[in-house]
């Protein structure tokens, strides 16, 4: 009985947490990149809702992007730009699921 009145408690509350899935989002035209360097992502500051993201490779070596919540995951070979799908406004930490030390936070304002 407690497991189901806390499923009727936190489904609701959990459902109104998700983003907005990128086809309610409206492009803004601007472009970010996330760069890729000797195993460390340097992620831009300003990156707002419809902006597209690019994540782009300098390394030798194939990585990843995985936000935490494994929403997606996209590999990256080396030299290789990938576009992020569009992000509703919030946080996103993520990390490299090839190298799990390579950790950063997207944020959409």
């Amino acid at each position: 009985m407690r497991v189901f009145l806390l499923s009727l408690i936190l489904v609701p509350t959990l459902a109104a947490c998700g983003s907005s899935s990128s086809a309610d989002i409206t492009p803004t035209g601007k472009t970010a990149e996330i760069s890729i360097a000797n195993f460390t992502f340097t992620v831009p500051a300003d990156v707002s809702q419809g902006d597209l993201v690019q994540l782009k490779n300098n390394d030798t070596v194939a990585h990843n992007f995985m936000p935490l919540d494994d929403s997606f995951s996209l590999d990256v070979a080396p030299g290789q730009t990938v576009d992020l799908p569009l992000l509703a406004t919030g946080s996103y930490p993520f990390h490299c699921h090839i190298h799990p030390n390579m950790m950063g936070t997207l944020t959409i304002n």
